[in-house]
């Protein structure tokens, strides 16, 4: 049996932001443990090879402008790694750097069993394969590249989801669908095509859908930029009034069907971008939802249901506000930090350095009323 005050699960940004935060707070090295079923940064260690950071990085701290994807007021990928559009590895190099700097205590290769709400103690018991821990405090910042999305439509298990692609040049050589026209649609679009194939683009886009300022809805100008690139080549069609209904495999391949009737048919799995499912495992029944289906939480981000487990990372929706980014969902790090801090009597003098350099997100109107007149 452990006994430590705080359980951070996930050694990733958000898992390793709040780490880091507590560590600077002053918390003890026995107080605190993060853990990791794989590696640290696993999620980006798994991406596509070509896959690129969206969010641009600059080396711009000294200029009290905080790097978009850190994940402390003092750190830089771009300065660390010397890029602009870091890969999944070189953004696990820098979360590893993270938690040399600040010596945090992961415990990796962990897989997380079962949690135990303690009613009538405080707290939780946690169980791995190789221990049990007992803690006052629980973090859950699990992400949610393990939970691909299967039920964006019937016979989306048929579909090569874009996760589980590692190398696009190892596919076949041919004609492809994707299915869905966000981020990682466009990503799979350009790689396929960059590799010599012929895509075909499946996605729905509404009359309302451009019509907002937050990135989390509209492409970013680096994807907007790749895909005007790849209007001029010839080899990619975007059919935007194609809503998927459903995938079934025939004898020669795959068919697809839209809501609308509309069919179209191809040799290979099409490939599944339509993003991820929630899945908090096994703290999944300690929260409540919202009718949109995310957790449903207080103005501390902790559970509504259960007091002390806290949520952080890119499932954090406060209405009408989805924070997930790392430049947005670092802004609460604070949150669950702020509330242990002062219950554990930590030196809260470090929220003042994290608020001056922007890292402190309390209006979660951020991207509703923002408006760019040129």
């Amino acid at each position: 049996m452990i006994k430590t005050e705080v359980v951070i699960v996930g050694a990733g940004p958000a898992g390793l932001g709040c780490a880091a935060l507590l560590k600077q707070m002053g918390i003890e090295d026995t107080e605190l443990v993060v853990l990791e079923k794989g590696e640290i940064g696993q999620t980006f260690l798994q991406w596509p090879e070509s896959m690129r950071f969206i969010t641009p990085s600059f080396p711009s701290n000294g200029y009290h402008q905080t790097d978009l994807n850190a994940i402390t007021p003092d750190t830089s990928p771009a300065f660390s790694i010397g890029k602009e559009h870091l890969d999944g590895k070189e953004y696990a190099q820098y979360l590893s750097m993270i938690t040399q700097h600040y010596n945090i205590k992961v415990e990796t290769n962990t897989c997380l069993k079962r949690v135990v709400n303690l009613a009538d103690e405080d707290g939780f018991e946690l169980e791995t394969e190789s221990m049990t821990i007992r803690c006052n405090y629980l973090i859950w910042a699990g992400g949610e590249f393990h939970t691909p999305n299967l039920s964006a439509f019937r016979g989306a298990e048929l579909c090569k989801h874009n996760s589980e692609i590692s190398q696009w040049n190892d596919l076949d050589k041919g004609e492809y669908l994707v299915i869905g026209g966000y981020e990682s649609g466009v990503d799979a679009a350009y790689n396929l095509a960059n590799t010599g194939n012929k895509v075909t683009v499946l996605d729905f886009i509404g009359n309302d859908d451009t019509n907002t300022y937050d990135p989390s809805l509209v492409l970013s100008p680096y994807t907007a930029e790749r895909l005007a690139n790849l209007s001029s080549r010839g080899n990619v069609e975007l059919d935007d009034k194609f809503r998927v209904e459903s995938v079934v495999k025939e004898d020669n391949g795959y068919t697809v069907t839209s809501s609308c009737g509309k069919v179209i048919s191809s040799k290979f799995p099409p490939i599944n971008c339509t993003g991820f499912d929630i899945n908090l495992g096994p703290v999944s029944k300690l929260f409540d939802y919202q009718a949109n289906g995310y957790p449903s939480i207080n103005k501390f981000d902790e559970s509504s249901k259960v007091s002390n487990l806290f949520l952080a990372g890119s499932r954090l929706y406060h209405d009408p506000t989805l924070l997930c980014f790392i430049y947005k969902f670092r802004g609460r790090f604070f949150a669950p930090c702020s509330v242990i801090g002062e219950e554990l009597a930590l030196d809260m003098s470090i929220l003042r350095h994290y608020k001056k350099s922007g890292m402190i997100l309390n209006d979660l109107d951020c991207c509703v009323e923002q408006e760019c007149f040129c």
